[in-house]
């Protein structure tokens, strides 16, 4: 299970870009975190820090937009969250199961007319 600083940092990462980002902007959103009482002063302080090695490290920036991209769908998979090509998919399948339904049903000639809809409310 990934830390709740863990998911700040991923978080801030998505945030603010990782092309773009830089002490001050990182500092700023932390910053705000800690007013809020979601975060402790030390905890920015560590989370900041954090970040901008991981930023001098990496180097390449598109090594960082897959990590930060991996991290994010690694976050969202343990939280339980579907993402949004995957909803496409179930919503195209129930399109098609609702289009095979009306074709047995008309076939069938059980095709429910508009005064059998059961009642709303």
């Amino acid at each position: 299970m990934i830390s709740p600083r863990e998911a700040v940092e991923q978080a801030i990462f998505v945030a603010v870009g990782a092309a773009s980002l830089t002490r001050e902007r990182a500092q700023g959103i932390v910053d705000d975190l800690v007013r809020r009482g979601q975060m402790t002063d030390e905890e920015g302080r560590r989370t900041v820090e954090g970040l901008m090695d991981r930023v001098r490290a990496s180097g390449e920036q598109q090594g960082i937009v897959g990590k930060i991209e991996g991290g994010v769908h690694g976050l969202l998979r343990e939280l339980g969250i579907a993402q949004r090509d995957e909803i496409a998919d179930v919503d195209q399948r129930i399109a098609e199961l609702e289009h095979r339904i009306r074709l047995l049903e008309e076939a069938a000639g059980t095709a429910p007319s508009a005064g059998d809809a059961p009642p709303t409310g």
